[in-house]
C-alpha cells in the first residue's frame, strides 16, 4: 500500500517561529500585568460583550500593516476586540507550520465504488502498478508489441496499449450486457473473490472463484442438464404465468401423470422441462489465463469470445480480446475487474431504459388503438341512429300514405 502524501507548506522557520513566540510573549505579558492591582479587576460571573461597540472601535482605528498587532505599553490592559486579533494572529501563524494530508490510496475502494470507463487515466494505471511485468527471461515473444521498455531487468508494459485494450474491453462487456448476454468472471487466485464478485453482482452475471470444473462448456448437458432453466425478461426478471397459463399447464401435467389437477403443483413462472440442454455463456473474463488453460480450450472450441488479463510472460493469441496488465498485483487486478463490472453494469441500465421506452411506446400504440376503436365505435353507432332515423321517417311516410289511399277510396 502507498503511503500517505504530506505536503509541507512553511516559510522560513525562523520568521514563523519569531513572530509566533513574540505573539504569545506580548499576549502572556499583558495578561499577566492586567492581573496586577493597578489595572482594573475584570468583573466575575459571565461575560458581555457590546458587540456594537467593538464594530465602532475596530472601524476607528487605523489598519494595521500586518495581521499580528503591534506591541502596546505595559500595563495597558487590551480590549476584547485586541484580544482577539493576538488570537487570530497567533492562530494565522501556527497554522503555516505543519503539513496538509492530501487523498491516499483506500484500498476499498477498488472494490465497493470502482471507476467509470470513462476515468481510466494514465496517472490510474500507473499508480495501480498495472505497467509492471515480469523478468525480461520469462517473456513471451507474443507481448513485444506492449513492451515499452526495460528496467532493472523486468518489462515495463506501455499505459497507453493499456488503456487502449481496457477501454476495447470495456466496450465489448457493455455491448452483451446491453443485449442480455450472459457473463461468467472467472479469478482463481487468492485474494480475487470480493472484486469478482462484486462485478459479477454489478452485470447480474455469474462467477467462479474455487475452480473451473472441467467439461463446463464441452460437457454440459451431464454436467449442468439436472438444474432448472428459468425464463428472464428483458429486465431480468422471471417471467410468471397468468391464471389460464397455469390452469392449462396443471391440465397437461395430470393428463400426461394420471393424477387429479387439484394435486398437481406448479410454479407461478415460466421454467423449462428438466433435460433441456444446459446454456453457453456469451462472454467469459479471466483474471488469471495461465491457470484456466482448460477453460480458455473449451471458449475457443465453442468460439465463446474471452477477455483475459495477459502479463508478459502470457500468450496473447489465447483469449479474444487481451488486457496487457501485471496479472500479479491485487490492485490492478481490482482495477481492471472494477472497471469491467461498471462497463457491464452500465450496459445492463441502458437495456432497462430501452426496454422501458419500449414497453411506454406499446402502451401509447395500445392508447391509440384504443382510441381508434373508440372513434369508429361512435361513427358506427351514429350511422345506426340515422339509419335508424331514416327508417322511422319512412315507416311513417308509408303509414301516411296509406291513411290518405284509404281517405280518397271513401
Amino acid at each position: 500500500m502507498i503511503p500517505r502524501r504530506v505536503v509541507a507548506r512553511s516559510s522560513r522557520p525562523s520568521n514563523f517561529i519569531s513572530r509566533y513566540t513574540s505573539c504569545l510573549r506580548h499576549h502572556r505579558s499583558v495578561s499577566t500585568e492586567t492581573s496586577s492591582g493597578s489595572s482594573p479587576v475584570a468583573p466575575k460571573g459571565p461575560l458581555i460583550v457590546d458587540f456594537d461597540e467593538q464594530v465602532k472601535l475596530a472601524a476607528s482605528e487605523q489598519p494595521q500593516p500586518s495581521i499580528v498587532p503591534q506591541t502596546r505599553a505595559p500595563g495597558k490592559p487590551l480590549t476584547k476586540l485586541e484580544e482577539y486579533q493576538h488570537l487570530k494572529a497567533a492562530k494565522h501563524a501556527s497554522d503555516q507550520i505543519g503539513g496538509i494530508l492530501e487523498d491516499h490510496y483506500k484500498p476499498h475502494e477498488l472494490i465497493t465504488n470502482p471507476p467509470y470507463p470513462r476515468d481510466i487515466t494514465l496517472e490510474l494505471l500507473l499508480a495501480s502498478g498495472a505497467h509492471l511485468g515480469h523478468a525480461t527471461a520469462l517473456w513471451n515473444p507474443g507481448n513485444q508489441r506492449f513492451i515499452f521498455g526495460i528496467r532493472q531487468g523486468i518489462h515495463l508494459i506501455s499505459l497507453d496499449v493499456i488503456a487502449a485494450h481496457l477501454r476495447r474491453a470495456a466496450k465489448v462487456v457493455h455491448g452483451v450486457s446491453k443485449n442480455g448476454g450472459i457473463i461468467i468472471f472467472v479469478g482463481t487466485r487468492d485474494g480475487q473473490e470480493r472484486a469478482v464478485i462484486e462485478a459479477a453482482k454489478r452485470t447480474k452475471g455469474y462467477h467462479v472463484t474455487e475452480r473451473w470444473v472441467p467439461g463446463t462448456i464441452t460437457n454440459k448437458d451431464q454436467l449442468l442438464g439436472d438444474q432448472k432453466l428459468r425464463l428472464l425478461n428483458n429486465l431480468d426478471e422471471e417471467i410468471k404465468l397468468t391464471p389460464e397459463q397455469k390452469l392449462r399447464l396443471k391440465e397437461k401435467l395430470a393428463a400426461s401423470t394420471k393424477k387429479d389437477v387439484n394435486k398437481v403443483q406448479v410454479e407461478n413462472t415460466v421454467q423449462l422441462p428438466f433435460g433441456h440442454p444446459a446454456v453457453r455463456p456469451d462472454l467469459v473474463i479471466c483474471l488469471n489465463p495461465l491457470e484456466n488453460k482448460t477453460m480458455l480450450q473449451e471458449c475457443a472450441q465453442y468460439r465463446i469470445p474471452t477477455i483475459g488479463i495477459i502479463d508478459t510472460d502470457v500468450d496473447p493469441t489465447c483469449v479474444t480480446y487481451p488486457i496487457p496488465a501485471n496479472d500479479d498485483s491485487l490492485r490492478s487486478v481490482q482495477l481492471i475487474v472494477g472497471i469491467l463490472g461498471r462497463a457491464g453494469q452500465e450496459g445492463r441500465l441502458a437495456r432497462y431504459e430501452a426496454e422501458a421506452g419500449r414497453m411506454e411506446e406499446l402502451k401509447k400504440q395500445l392508447k391509440r388503438q384504443e382510441e381508434a376503436a373508440r372513434i369508429q365505435e361512435e361513427i358506427a353507432e351514429k350511422a345506426q341512429v340515422h339509419k335508424d332515423a331514416e327508417q322511422a321517417a319512412s315507416e311513417s311516410r308509408q303509414r301516411e300514405l296509406e291513411q290518405e289511399s284509404l281517405l280518397t277510396i271513401r
